[in-house]
Formats: structure tokens, C-alpha cells, sequence
């Protein structure tokens, strides 16, 4: 029963993680691409913003799915208790639906740490002395890109290369428009 809820977990966390995932990309790369066109690269602040924007989306994105879950999950057990004429209490079924919220909710949570983790690769190297600044500015471009074809590759459904193109295409959009405004302004 347990392995059919966590299928269930998986099914239904599926369009939050997705969701996650992007909204975790998109914020980072906003990120990286307005430091980028800063006059004074730190980067301290850089990793700084990126890890508490992370977490911050964590915390945000895990607590609201926590609550979305805990909602249905009752309404599910509500049901299942009219069925049967009876309170199920403290019952496999009860704490199921508690697993399955936990695990909803912390899967969602590490989603943007995770994206934020893969980004912050290319600044070791800055600390390591290997590269630049910039360079590790424009590899974390990159890679969020590539996060995000990635994400629509996975997730994508039938059309998996078109909605990775499409993701990847809004991701550049986010890069020109923070190149024109630095251009701008």
C-alpha cells in the first residue's frame, strides 16, 4: 500500500516539483544575469543571494505544498471515513497520508537548493583561482539554460525537445532583457 501512496507521491508532486524547478531556475538566473552587468562583481553577494533566494523559494514553495497536501490528504481520509461509517484515528491510512505530505513538501523544498548547488559549480573555480568572475557569471548562465532545457526534456511529455526549446528560449529572453536594461540604464 505504502509503494502505490508513494507512486501517488510522485504522480501528484510531479506538476509542484516542475513548477519548483522553474520558478528555482528562473530566480537564480535573474541572479546571475543582473550581477552580471553590475559595475562591481562580488562575488560573495552573488552566492549569498543565490543561496538565500534559494532557500527562501524553499521554505516558500515547501510549506505550500505541505498545506496543499495536508488539504487534500484530509478530504481523501474524510471520504474514506464516510465510506466506512468510522473515524480511521491512527490507522495505516492515517499515517500513509502523513508520509505522503512530508515527502511531498521536503522534495519541493530541496528543488531550488539542488538548482542553486548545480549553479554555484562554476564559482568554486573562481575561489580556486581557475577562472574569472565573469566567466563563472556566464557558465552559471549556462548551466541555468541548461537546467532549464533539461526540465522540459524530462518533463516535457510527448513534445520533450519542443517544450525544452521553449523553456530554454524564455530563459534567454530573461538574459537579453537584463542585457538591455544594463544597456539602457
Amino acid at each position: 500500500m505504502l509503494g502505490e501512496r508513494l507512486d501517488d507521491v510522485i504522480h501528484r508532486g510531479l506538476p509542484y516539483l516542475i513548477n519548483t524547478l522553474f520558478d528555482a531556475v528562473f530566480t537564480i538566473l535573474g541572479i546571475v544575469v543582473g550581477s552580471s552587468f553590475s559595475s562591481v562583481l562580488d562575488t560573495r553577494a552573488i552566492i549569498g543571494t543565490m543561496i538565500t533566494a534559494s532557500i527562501s523559494l524553499g521554505v516558500s514553495s515547501g510549506f505550500s505544498v505541505y498545506e496543499a497536501e495536508t488539504i487534500q490528504e484530509e478530504k481523501r481520509i474524510s471520504k474514506i471515513e464516510d465510506a466506512m461509517i468510522t473515524k480511521l484515528g491512527e490507522t495505516v491510512q492515517t499515517r500513509e497520508s502523513k508520509i505522503v505530505t512530508i515527502l511531498s513538501s521536503a522534495l519541493v523544498f530541496f528543488t531550488p537548493i539542488i538548482a542553486c548547488i548545480v549553479t554555484l559549480a562554476p564559482f568554486l573555480f573562481v575561489y580556486l583561482g581557475f577562472i574569472s568572475v565573469n566567466t563563472s557569471l556566464r557558465l552559471a548562465v549556462l548551466i541555468d539554460l541548461g537546467l532549464i532545457f533539461s526540465t522540459g526534456l524530462v518533463f516535457g511529455g510527448e513534445k520533450r525537445l519542443l517544450k525544452g526549446i521553449r523553456m530554454t528560449v524564455l530563459g534567454g529572453m530573461i538574459f537579453l532583457l537584463g542585457f538591455l536594461m544594463e544597456t539602457f540604464f
